[in-house]
Order: structure tokens, then sequence, then C-alpha cells
């Protein structure tokens, strides 16, 4: 699967993409997960991120670079913000989250392996080979 072909996937399940975030936010932002040992973007999410700013699907997001502010609800919180939050839970050491549903949470290493973390304790559930496929799961897991 390619960059185009899983926005196109997103887009046809009806996911809410938002704007695109700009270079030096993208920059400030490995800046800071860096600073604070998590781990930093691969480049599967360093190109969503010049293409979309987050996705949000009914109650699955993928978290962006930018707080995402709804007219609905509660906004949408940034990935620095989910990872401050999570960071606390020594089973995401190393990672860093980019994404939840309803049941699990998302993340990938330092390495840039994508992995499916089990919603209560984070801990691994499954590790995915193709990142496209962890986004689209992250996407479609709870909503089948």
């Amino acid at each position: 699967m390619t960059l185009e072909e899983f926005l196109s996937f997103a887009k046809s399940r009806g996911a809410q993409l938002f704007p695109p975030a700009a270079s030096n936010q993208i920059s400030l932002l490995n800046g800071a997960l860096q600073q604070r040992r998590y781990a930093m973007l691969p480049h599967v999410i360093l190109e969503l991120y010049k293409n979309v700013g987050a996705i949000n699907l009914d109650t699955s997001y993928i978290f962006g670079p930018n707080e995402i502010m709804r007219d609905s609800t509660y906004p949408i919180p940034s990935i620095l913000k989910i990872n401050d939050d999570i960071a606390p839970f020594g089973k995401t050491l190393g990672k860093t989250i980019f994404g939840r549903n309803d049941l699990f949470w998302f993340a990938f290493d330092a390495f840039g392996t994508f992995y499916m973390l089990d919603n209560l304790n984070l801990t691994p559930m499954r590790r995915y080979d193709d990142p496209y496929k962890a986004l689209s799961d992250c996407l479609v897991s709870g909503r089948i």
C-alpha cells in the first residue's frame, strides 16, 4: 500500500482529514519527541503529516503535530500531548503512540516498526511489517 492508497482508503470510509502540517511544525515535533526520548517520526509518518495534519474516523484517531479543535466535542490532542500523558507507563518506553481507537493504541519504535498495543496495559499485541496496514487497522478496528 502507498500513502495515496491509504488516504483514498481513509476517505472512502468517511474519515475526516485535517489540513497538513507545515515543515517547521514537523521538525519542531521531531525535536520535541527526541528531547523527551520518544521514538522520532519514521518516514511514513513524516510523509503522512505533509499531506494531512490528523485523521479522525468516528472514535478512531491518528494524532497529528498539533491539537485539532473541533466544533462538536473535545479536541483531538497532538501526538506529543498523548505521549506525555502516556509516558509514565513503562510498556511504551522507546515507542511513540500515534493513534488509537476503541480497542487498541498504535505506536512505532525508533526503528520504524509499528505495533498494535492493548488498550488497558499497553503491551504489544501485534507487530506490523507494513506501516500502512497499521495505519489502516487504527482507523477501522472497532468499526467493522
